[in-house]
């Protein structure tokens, strides 16, 4: 579980409000300030309504709660009107202290909050109150904040049984109405975090369990929009079509600006080629990559009855900080509102979706395309680009983001400092018998924050350092845990440091028990190539992705092949020709933070 200073908790759930708008004129102004009433009583993860009386629009507040793991509070004013709104976080009893400051004259008011829990009875299923001094976590989600905050009397184990179901029973949690309003900004993130973010653990502290997996995705999604990538756009304020001739497609999308930070009245058009596999297309249609940039063999990815889609990325959103292209002729980039913040790498991901949404209209059928077996692929920063797409639409079925490194699949915290030499056995590749990763040689999360490579990101994520991130990338792995959806994890080994595939591995180990947890595990895949072979989706990447393909999903019986060989790497091997043991080279780097990084 994620440790947290007692500062960090503080500056999630309230800080002193502020309060500009408060009722009445000239003639209440004499009256004496007062709320609606002095004493409220509230169930876990209910709200209560508080007014606050005869106050002037120049009038401020600044409020104070005793026990912030019992109550939140927040403010909501309209006109001259304010109040504020008490939140049940856990069963007990807070104090919420308001200093009114009006017209230099300050006075100071008490609500008296009583906070009880709600029990089921086993017997009539009918809700009942019940006061409890249960200790409390500090609650910062917004995500669904009544399941996060309400802890059943019995809770079902974080490690579902064995006869489980494949999937969560939870549904999709509805869209909050102010979604990252209590996410702290990275300049107040603590520096005394310790420990490494745990998956299974929300922001408020709270376990995850197995009906509350879905809600946690929730929670990730948004943090990863708001301290990294930038704002998904999920096509509301959009309208797509397309027009086809020969093997081009011409998508194009037009914005209406009921969005925040879309361009009213935008039009943009983007194009992409398709080629298929020769011979008779399998019933329903050719599964089919888009490609953000390009595959390394295409020919390959034919042979084995893989469709492709192109489309060039950098049309949509620039390889540099300057945020220009089509995609933000739509969403212009605001360095001053991070709500009208998205980085290239959601740009080039917007595309890929784009070309889904044509696919689905009707071009799949012109090309003989599966509409409902879209895959995404890329390379290096498209690679990072392609861990987005497949994280935030669910459609694609498949996800390969190769050699995508920090800000991709490769984690921040496993991350071989300057001072760490390891040497591992990778005979097994069958290009060198030995690499070894010395002086800092992967890509860090500093080298995201300057140059071109800042502009792949939000301006939030310059300021997340090492030593105060919530959140590593396997947390960004485990969105793709889903019934019908596959994360590859693909990346080279040998000279090509850079990639950190150690971190790859520390990726997939960390994403893997949520994966187990949903009955999914066959759904998280790992596969190391040999870097001599190119920085790239290589040769022997589509042969065991097809061979995958045909097992998982086809049902077929592949010879020599089984899933659970790609669950494990070399940096599982405690025996080699060399005699090294790379295991234990693995697991002596124990994920820490420093400045360095």
């Amino acid at each position: 579980m994620l440790q947290r200073s007692k500062k960090f908790i503080a500056m999630a759930v309230v800080s002193a409000v502020a309060v500009s708008a408060m009722s009445g004129g000239q003639a209440d102004a004499a009256k004496k300030l007062k709320l609606s009433t002095k004493k409220v009583e509230v169930k876990v993860g209910k709200t209560a309504k508080v007014s606050l009386k005869n106050g002037t629009k120049s009038g401020k507040v600044a409020v104070k709660v005793s026990s912030k793991k019992v109550v939140s509070v927040t403010k909501k004013f309209k006109g001259t009107k304010g109040y504020l709104k008490v939140k049940g976080k856990k069963a007990g009893k807070a104090t919420i202290k308001l200093t009114c400051k009006v017209k230099g004259k300050k006075t100071k008011l008490t609500l008296k909050v009583t906070v009880k829990d709600v029990v089921k009875s086993s017997d009539n299923n009918k809700e009942t109150s019940k006061a409890t001094a249960a200790p409390a976590a500090t609650a910062v989600s917004t995500v669904a904040a009544t399941e996060v905050a309400t802890k059943a009397p019995t809770e079902a184990p974080t490690v579902a049984p064995t006869d489980a179901p494949t999937v969560a029973p939870t549904p999709e949690p509805l869209p909050t109405n102010y979604p990252f309003q209590t996410f702290v900004s990275p300049n107040k993130l603590s520096d005394e975090v310790v420990g490494v973010p745990e998956i299974m653990t929300f922001l408020d502290g709270s376990p995850v369990t197995f009906e509350k997996w879905n809600y946690r995705a929730e929670e990730i999604r948004q943090m990863y929009q708001y301290y990294m990538y930038g704002m998904w756009r999920d096509g509301k304020g959009e309208t797509v079509t397309y027009d086809n001739s020969g093997n081009n497609i011409n998508i194009n999308v037009k914005t209406d600006g009921s969005v925040k930070g879309q361009v009213s009245d935008g039009d943009i058009s983007f194009s992409a080629s398709v080629k298929v596999p020769n011979g008779e297309a399998p019933e329903g249609g050719w599964p089919f990559f888009v490609c953000i940039s390009s595959l390394q063999d295409e020919q390959n990815a034919l042979d084995n009855g893989f469709a492709i889609v192109n489309f060039s990325c950098g049309e949509l959103g620039s390889d540099n900080a300057k945020h220009e292209g089509k995609f933000y002729d739509l969403y212009p980039y605001n360095k001053e509102d991070w709500e009208e913040q998205s980085g290239a790498l959601i740009s080039w991901a917007w595309g890929a979706s784009k070309i889904v949404d044509v696919i689905e209209q009707g071009a799949g059928e012109q090309y003989k395309l599966n509409k409902n077996f879209p895959m995404v692929a890329g390379v290096s920063r498209y690679g990072k680009a392609t861990a987005v797409a497949g994280a935030f639409d669910k459609r694609f079925k498949i996800t390969i983001p190769a050699c995508s490194g920090a800000g991709g699949m490769g984690s921040f915290l496993y991350n071989p400092g300057g001072d760490v030499t390891q040497t591992y056995d990778v005979s097994s590749l069958g290009f060198e018998d030995t690499a070894t990763f010395s002086k800092g040689g992967c890509e860090k999360i500093g080298a995201l924050h300057v140059g071109d490579e800042s502009g792949w990101f939000n301006e939030n994520f310059k300021r997340i350092r090492i030593e105060n991130t919530v959140f590593d990338q396997y947390m960004l792995a485990s969105l793709f845990a889903q019934e019908g959806r596959t994360l590859m994890l693909v990346t080279g080994f040998n000279w090509d440091i850079w990639q950190n595939a150690p971190g790859l591995w520390y990726v997939f180990q960390k994403a893997k028990p949520t994966f187990d947890m949903l009955g999914l595990s066959d759904n998280l895949i790992i596969f190391l190539h040999d870097t001599s072979m190119s920085h790239a989706v290589v040769p022997a990447d589509v042969d065991v992705l097809a061979k995958y393909y045909k097992e998982k999903y086809l049902g077929q019986d592949v010879p020599d092949f089984k899933i659970s060989d790609l669950h494990t790497t070399l940096f599982d091997y405690e025996t080699t020709p060399s005699g090294i043991n790379n295991k234990a080279i693995y697991e002596a780097q124990i994920p820490y933070r420093t400045g360095e990084y």
